[in-house]
This record gives structure tokens, C-alpha cells and sequence, in this order.
């Protein structure tokens, strides 16, 4: 097998599922961009291909010029170059384009490109004239090959309904819900603590603003509790103007910034935790609440997207709509620690029962031997 992905930088739910099933599969991993002190230390175990373009050095800037290379990579590789693989599994987009010259893939698409698609608006309104008219370009091309690639590829699995539901949206493809898993046995529960949590990437989409509000109010009411963020933080320009607003954001607040941390850092902040809060736009999945839950923390996340599927509103966690409703529900679990506990344990009963990398990789296994089967008898 080959297991296809955009860039292998970061520590983040799309990477670990890439990480599981090459494992499992002891497949090769093709991708344009990969940074071993970024992402899992466990990659550097595997066979890693790094596929390379001339169009990287376009003078165009950065980051159009490097999702120009990885769009042209994929769609013109032919794999059986690099070795005889019988069936690609794709993950990042544009990933999905190896299906234009290979056979055989199984995309496991954790959400079609947000850019391109729900966010694409969003983004827009986020652009001066000049940028607009580029941005516009860059999306009206990629759309034209997504279009083409998507019909041809055999079978598609993503995370959640709410990835689901956009891919039958915007690529009018039927997809299989898989969640992928939580490896329980790394989080642990601690004391539930003086701060509440906020990890995952430090980038505008995660809206990290909008509990930073929230822990506003709250400290108007009550004192003596910390927000402590902690997250990746790339050096793109976009995300260290993010992160430089944000602090500005917290300025007066008792919020610390930890940045690029280990593992073993964010399973001890994750252990002395009172809550877990998680607000990004629309989020396809999110791992965070799952992980909060296996360290028996309650979660608190903004009411939609993916944590509508995780969350089980009062019950392992809560779902809110707005900064006030967060900034309420966050003073309940300091006048009830007890009650945040009740919280973390049944969630934890759930991620046990529900998010298995057995069960993933098991059900994934499955597929991709009905799909050779399948290839094999065309």
C-alpha cells in the first residue's frame, strides 16, 4: 500500500491517521513536504518519499506557489515509479490527485479542501482586492481538477456527518463514516486544576478568540483561574499575525501561550485540567473533545460542526453558542468540581467504547480488500 498526504509537519488528528494505518499497513509514505522535527517522531521509522516539483519555486509567493507544486505533484505522479503498490489510500487534499494516473485509492478525506469550499467566503472577505483576485484564481483551478479526480477515486471514508455531509455537498460523492481512534492508555487523569485548556493549532480557523472572550467574562466574575493555550504554531505569516493578535487579545488576562510542545507536555496539561474548551468554525471532526474525554475532562465547544458529534451536552461536556454561554458554563465546573469529574469519567466510558483504533483500522482493512477484489475482477 501507499498512504498519500499533503505535508507531514504538524502533530494533528489528519497526521496520527496517516501514521496508524502506515503502520499498520507497513506502507510507503509519499508527500511534498515533510519537517521530522514537526510532526510524529514515529515517521521517521517509515519509508518516506518526498515527491518534488519544479512549479515550488514559482515567484509567486510561499504558500500559493508550494499548493500550485503539491496540486501539479500528485496529479502528474505515477507511484508505480517509486514501487509495485496495489492500492493508494489519500488523505490530504490535493493527495486525492494520484488517482489521475494511479489505480485503486481509498481517501480518506477528513474534509474536502475548506479553502475551495465552506470556508472559501470566509476567507475571501479576509482579502484586500489584489489578494481576492488571486485567491479567486488559485480556487476556480484547483475546483476544475477536484472535479475531475474525485468521480474516478473507488471509496471514501471520513471522520464524521459533518464531513459527510460536505462531501455529498461539493463533490457529490457518497462517503462511509470511520472515526478514527484515541489511544486512551497515553492520557491520564490528574487533579482538576486551576486553568482551562485550550489545545490544538494556533491558526484564524480554530477561532481561538472566541474563548479568550469568554475567559473575559469569566474573570470579571471570579478570580483566580488561568487560560493556558497550547498549540502548534507554524511560521507562516498568517499564523504568527494570528498569534500576535491573540496575545494582544489576552493582554491583562491570566492566559499563557505554550507553543509547539511535546506530547508528554500536553498530556500533563491535558491531566490538570478542570475543562477542556474547543471553538473553532465548523470544525470537520476535531479530536480535541475525544482527547479531553480520555483524560476525564469535561469539554466545552462551541455548538457545531464536528463536537456536535463528540459532545454529548450535559452530560460529558457542553456545547454553547455564544462567549457569554461558555463563560457560564466554565463558572458551573468552578462551583462543581465534582461535577466536572462526573463529566470526565463518563466521557472517558465513551471514547473506550466508541473511538478504537481496532475498529478503525479493522473496518479499513476490510474495504480495501473488497476494493482489490473488485479491481481484480474488472
Amino acid at each position: 500500500m501507499a498512504v498519500a498526504t499533503t505535508a507531514l509537519e504538524a502533530k494533528g488528528g489528519a497526521e496520527r491517521v496517516v501514521l496508524k494505518l502506515a503502520e499498520h499497513f507497513d506502507a510507503t509514505v509519499f508527500t511534498t513536504r515533510y519537517s521530522p522535527e514537526g510532526t510524529y517522531e514515529e515517521f521517521g521509522d517509515l519509508d518516506i518519499r518526498i515527491l518534488k516539483s519544479p512549479l515550488q519555486k514559482l515567484p509567486i509567493g510561499k504558500r500559493l506557489s508550494t499548493g500550485i507544486a503539491a496540486g501539479s505533484t500528485f496529479y502528474t505522479a505515477n507511484l508505480q515509479e517509486y514501487g509495485d503498490f496495489d492500492i493508494i489510500n489519500a488523505h490530504q487534499s490535493p493527495s486525492e490527485w494520484l488517482r489521475n494516473k494511479n489505480k485503486q485509492m481509498i481517501w480518506y478525506c477528513h474534509s474536502p479542501n475548506r479553502e475551495a469550499f465552506d470556508l472559501y467566503e470566509w476567507r475571501m472577505r479576509r482579502r484586500d482586492p489584489l489578494r481576492k483576485l488571486a485567491f479567486w484564481t488559485a480556487i476556480k483551478a484547483f475546483r476544475h481538477f477536484e472535479f475531475q479526480v474525485v468521480p474516478k477515486i473507488e471509496y471514501i471514508f471520513t471522520n464524521s456527518k459533518n464531513s459527510k455531509s460536505r462531501i455529498k455537498k461539493y463533490l457529490n460523492r457518497d462517503a462511509e463514516i470511520l472515526h478514527p481512534g484515541i489511544e486512551v492508555g497515553k492520557f491520564r487523569s490528574g487533579e482538576y486544576g486551576n486553568y482551562f485548556l485550550y489545545p490544538g493549532r494556533i491558526t484564524p480557523e480554530k477561532d481561538i478568540e472566541f474563548s479568550i472572550s469568554a475567559f473575559r467574562r469569566l474573570c470579571e466574575r471570579v478570580k483566580g483561574h488561568r487560560m493556558v493555550i497550547a498549540g502548534s504554531l507554524s511560521d507562516r505569516p498568517e499564523h504568527i499575525a494570528y498569534f500576535d493578535k491573540l496575545k494582544k487579545m489576552a493582554a491583562g488576562l491570566p492566559v499563557e501561550f505554550q507553543t509547539n510542545l511535546s506530547e508528554g507536555e500536553l498530556t500533563e496539561l491535558y491531566a490538570g485540567a478542570l475543562a477542556v474548551l474547543y471553538t473553532p468554525i465548523n470544525e470537520d471532526f476535531g479530536l480535541i473533545p475525544p482527547e479531553a474525554m480520555a483524560a476525564e475532562k469535561p469539554c466545552i465547544a462551541k455548538n457545531e460542526g464536528g463536537p456536535r458529534e463528540t459532545v454529548i451536552d450535559g452530560v460529558d461536556g457542553f456545547l454553547v453558542n455564544n462567549p457569554d454561554e461558555m463563560a457560564d458554563r466554565m463558572e458551573f465546573f468552578i462551583r462543581n468540581p465534582a461535577l466536572a469529574e462526573q463529566f470526565g469519567k463518563k466521557g472517558k466510558k465513551k471514547v473506550e467504547r466508541d473511538f478504537t483504533w481496532d475498529h478503525f483500522l479493522k473496518r479499513f482493512e476490510e474495504k480495501a480488500k473488497e476494493v482489490l477484489k473488485n479491481a481484480e475482477e474488472k
